[in-house]
């Protein structure tokens, strides 16, 4: 089971009601029971992700494009970015920091990763 599915799993144990949307390489992608709901309602196309789960999915550079069509539809939502997409965005958002606040990120950073080994 990859660690993909196996972090759908236990956000659906969190949250039944809420749809999981996971940032996969250049994709956003749905596994699992949200993948059959919105493929249905949002028109994507249903592909095998394992021999547990289905997904269907959209390119990254469509992301507000479907958050839109998520909220019109009134659908719960989280989007799960892996640890290394975390860490490379709060990059881009904190492009000047202090010596201190440096070593405060990389511990926290290094952190975040030996969790999500």
């Amino acid at each position: 089971m990859s660690k993909l599915y196996k972090k759908y799993l236990i956000k659906k144990q969190e949250n039944r009601d809420k749809i999981y949307l996971f940032k996969s390489g250049s994709f956003y992608i749905f596994l699992g029971d949200d993948a059959e709901l919105m493929s249905e309602e949002l028109g994507l196309k249903l592909t095998k992700f394992s021999t547990l789960s289905n997904k269907c999915g959209f390119p990254i550079n469509q992301l507000d494009k479907y958050k839109k069509f998520i909220k019109l539809l009134k659908y719960d939502y989280e989007i799960i970015l892996s640890a290394e997409d975390y860490i490379i965005d709060d990059i881009k958002k904190n492009d000047v920091l202090t010596s201190e606040e440096t070593f405060k990120k990389m511990k926290e950073y290094k952190e975040l990763l030996i969790e999500n080994e």
